[in-house]
C-alpha cells in the first residue's frame, strides 16, 4: 500500500514538473495570458485620407501543453480612423474692373487653393487690385479701387462742336463732335496743314492730349480761321496761347460770331486786341470804348489761357471770361444783335506783327460752359 502512494506521489510530481516546462515554453500565449496578443489601438490616415487598420496581433493563443487545446485567439488591432479629406481654399476673386478715360484693366482672378490631404487645402488668394485707366478720364477698379483717375472729358454731353485737334490729318471732322471747315480767303493756295499749311496741327506742348491747332505767323493783312454753324445764340470755351502778348496796341482778331462762313464778309463781332486791351469789334464799333485797360487787360505771352464767351444774338448780350474772371460784360450791345449762324476762330491779321497763335479744346454749345 506504501508502495503504491511512493509511485503515485512520484507521478504527481512528475506531472507538477512537466506542467511547469510547458509554461515556460508556451509564453504569452498560455493559460496564463488568456488573450490574445492586442495590435496597435488606433491606425494612421493615410496622405489621400484613408486610414490604414491596426498591425496583425502579435500572437494567437499557444496550445495547452497539458491538453492541446488553443487557448482564446489574439485580438487584433482597432481599425485605423483614415485622416479627414482637406478642403480646397475658395478661388479668390479679382479686382473689379476699372473706369475712366481711356479704359483701365481690372485686376485679375485670384487662383483658387489646391485640394488638399489629409490636412486641410491652403486657402486661396484673391486677384491682384486691379488698375484704372490713365489719362483723361481714367478710373481704376479692383478690390477698394475706385475709378482711375477720372477726368472728366472736355467734351458736354449737349456740346455742338468740340474740338482736341488729335486727328492724323485734316481739320476737325466728328473727332469727337462737330465738323469745321477752313476759310483763308485772302492767300491763294492756303491750306491747312501741307506744305503749304498756313494753319497746322502742332505737337509741341499742347494744352492737352498730344496736338493742338498752331496758326502760323504772317506778314502779310491774312485771315487764317476755322467756321463751325451755329445758333444765333450760342457760348464757347477754348484755350488759347500766343508767342506774344494777347492784346497788342494795334487791331487783330482771334474769334468772334458772324452770319457768313466767310470771316471777311458778314456782319461779325469779334475779340480783338487794340489799346493794349481785349474788346470787342463790330465792323471797328468797339466794346468797352475806353482806351485804357480794366479786367480787360493783356493775357500773358508764352502760356495757354481758359477763355469762355456767349453770344447772344437775340439780345445782343456778349460776355467774356478769363478763367473764372469776366473781363467784358456787354449787355444789350446792339451792334451784337444779329442772326448768327457761325463761329470762327483763328487769326485775322489787321495789323500783321508776326504773332503764332495756338488753339486746344475747342467747345461750342448751346448751354452754358465755364473753364474749370
Amino acid at each position: 500500500m506504501q508502495g503504491r502512494l511512493r509511485q503515485a506521489r512520484a507521478r504527481a510530481v512528475s506531472r507538477a514538473f512537466i506542467w511547469l516546462v510547458a509554461v515556460g515554453v508556451a509564453g504569452p500565449g498560455c493559460a496564463a495570458s488568456n488573450s490574445g496578443g492586442s495590435g496597435p489601438s488606433t491606425g494612421f490616415g493615410g496622405e489621400n485620407g484613408t486610414g490604414n487598420g491596426g498591425s496583425a496581433p502579435r500572437d494567437a493563443g499557444t496550445p495547452d501543453a497539458l491538453t492541446g487545446a488553443g487557448l482564446a485567439a489574439g485580438r487584433g488591432g482597432s481599425t485605423g480612423a483614415g485622416g479627414i479629406f482637406g478642403s480646397g481654399g475658395s478661388t479668390g476673386s479679382g479686382g473689379s474692373t476699372g473706369t475712366g478715360g481711356i479704359v483701365g484693366s481690372g485686376g485679375s482672378t485670384g487662383a483658387g487653393g489646391s485640394s488638399s490631404t489629409a490636412n486641410g487645402g491652403a486657402v486661396g488668394t484673391g486677384g491682384a487690385t486691379g488698375r484704372g485707366g490713365t489719362g483723361i478720364g481714367t478710373g481704376s477698379g479692383g478690390l477698394g479701387g475706385g475709378g482711375g483717375g477720372s477726368g472728366a472729358t472736355f467734351c458736354p454731353a449737349n456740346a455742338i462742336f468740340c474740338a482736341d485737334f488729335e486727328e492724323a490729318s485734316g481739320v476737325p471732322d466728328n473727332n469727337p463732335v462737330g465738323s469745321a471747315t477752313f476759310e483763308d480767303p485772302t492767300e491763294a493756295g492756303a491750306t491747312f496743314g501741307g506744305t503749304n499749311g498756313v494753319m497746322v496741327l502742332d505737337t509741341t506742348a499742347p494744352y492737352a492730349g498730344l496736338q493742338s491747332l498752331r496758326v502760323n505767323p504772317s506778314s502779310a493783312v491774312t485771315a487764317r480761321t476755322l467756321a463751325i454753324a451755329v445758333p444765333s445764340t450760342f457760348w464757347v470755351r477754348l484755350y488759347i496761347k500766343s508767342d506774344q502778348t494777347i492784346g497788342q496796341t494795334t487791331e487783330n482778331s482771334f474769334f468772334g460770331a458772324g452770319t457768313s462762313l466767310v470771316p471777311t464778309s458778314g456782319n461779325y463781332v469779334d475779340l480783338s486786341e487794340q489799346f493794349g486791351c481785349l474788346v470787342l469789334d463790330k465792323g471797328g464799333t468797339l466794346f468797352p470804348t475806353d482806351r485804357t485797360c480794366g479786367a480787360n487787360t493783356a493775357l500773358a505771352a508764352g502760356a495757354w489761357h481758359c477763355l469762355v464767351a456767349e453770344f447772344d444774338g437775340a439780345t445782343g448780350n456778349v460776355e467774356l471770361f478769363s478763367g473764372a474772371t469776366q473781363i467784358i460784360d456787354a449787355a444789350g450791345w446792339a451792334p451784337a444783335k444779329e442772326a448768327f449762324n457761325t463761329f470762327e476762330l483763328g487769326y485775322v491779321a489787321d495789323n500783321p506783327n508776326g504773332a503764332t497763335v495756338w488753339y486746344d479744346d475747342v467747345v461750342v454749345s448751346s448751354s452754358p460752359l465755364a473753364c474749370p
